[in-house]
């Protein structure tokens, strides 16, 4: 992995102290109150959906105005009875764990390249050679359309690993739908698709990760996954027990707790420049526990690198006027990794001037 040794390796050494590529300055900003379990009476919505299933058909009313109100006032969110089956959530967690259990150098088959594949398997988020590390392994890949997969990088083993994800991602997709028309609604727009086909409609990729966060021995020194909000458009993820994931509301950060068979939504970048800031991208991170693996199973749903983004048309008068400049999200995507993970900095390069 480019020189950088995984996390599970030095946890496995069973190092005491943490490496200085990792341990993080205690003043800096995103740092601050890692571990804290304040605001514990604060909790993320959690939104029932009733489907059985996934037939793709219209969210009730009231889900509707629980889903927008929570994209409007959190950006994050829990969903429950989403239609993906308990058998499948736990295959994906079998074959992400089964892949991360494998022995380094089978991993590192399909380790990163560097440059612009950031596909594979790998650990360092960042684009400078000092830049602090993420306490983090992960793999990465394109898992829809298939045609996009980079598939020198796809796992061979475990060996249902293909299987589960393709089935997985499907899903994924049918819930995309759902979710998507839901946010139509709640922007009063009449064409309830007017979000999935501004994201480019059969073009829209899906892509994935699987984080593990190892165990550290001074894990108030270090952090999981830097704070930042998500460059995509939408973000299901799927977490496993251990707890460990932080969001930002207003100037605390509140605990999302660990739901059995729940998925935690939360708005992306794109989102919110297409809503014109009514939906809200919302900064998260991750800490670590000392004793405790915890992993998480982010997928990715993002338009393809060709497609403009701008606020739609329909939110746009003379009260409202757009709140960004249009660009390509393959030029959004060049600026947020430029800069790297740092809250919201690369959103806020994209807003217009006079906003």
């Amino acid at each position: 992995m480019s020189g950088i040794t995984s996390v599970k390796s030095l946890a496995e050494r069973g190092i005491q102290t943490v490496p200085l590529q990792y341990v993080r300055n205690p003043g800096e900003e995103i740092f601050n109150n890692i571990n804290s379990s304040h605001a514990q009476d604060v909790q993320i919505p959690i939104i029932d959906l009733h489907l059985h299933g996934l037939n793709v058909q219209p969210l009730s009313k009231s889900s509707v105005d629980e889903i927008s109100s929570a994209a409007e006032k959190w950006g994050f969110f829990q969903i429950v009875n989403h239609g993906i089956p308990e058998s499948l959530i736990a295959r994906v967690q079998a074959v992400g764990k089964a892949f991360f259990e494998l022995p380094i150098e089978e991993k590192e088959l399909y380790k990163r390249e560097g440059g612009g594949n950031n596909a594979g398997y790998g650990s360092k988020v960042g684009i400078s050679a000092d830049a602090k590390l993420d306490w983090r392994d992960s793999y990465y890949n394109i898992v829809w359309p298939v045609s996009q997969r980079v598939m020198s990088k796809w796992p061979k083993q475990p060996s249902d690993f293909t299987e589960v994800m393709d089935e997985y991602s499907k899903k994924i997709c049918k819930l995309w739908e759902v979710l998507m028309q839901a946010l139509c609604g709640g922007l009063g727009l009449a064409n309830e698709n007017a979000l999935d086909e501004a994201l480019g409609g059969e073009r829209k990729e899906i892509h994935f990760t699987i984080n593990y966060y190892a165990p550290c021995p001074q894990p108030e020194q270090v952090i999981g996954f830097s704070s930042h909000s998500d460059a995509d458009a939408l973000t299901i993820l799927l977490q496993d027990q251990t707890p460990g994931l932080q969001v930002l509301k207003g100037d605390e950060w509140i605990n999302v707790p660990c739901i059995p068979g729940a998925l935690v939504v939360n708005i992306g970048d794109q989102i919110e420049i297409l809503s014109n800031g009514k939906y809200k991208s919302i900064e998260h991170r991750s800490f670590v526990q000392k004793n405790h693996v915890r992993m998480s199973w982010p997928m990715f749903c993002t338009p393809s690198q060709n497609v403009i983004i701008s606020p739609l048309k329909e939110l746009i008068n003379e009260e409202n006027p757009p709140l960004y400049a249009a660009s390509s999200f393959q030029e959004y995507l060049e600026l947020f990794f430029t800069k790297g993970l740092i809250g919201k900095d690369h959103l806020t390069d994209f807003k217009n001037s006079s906003a």
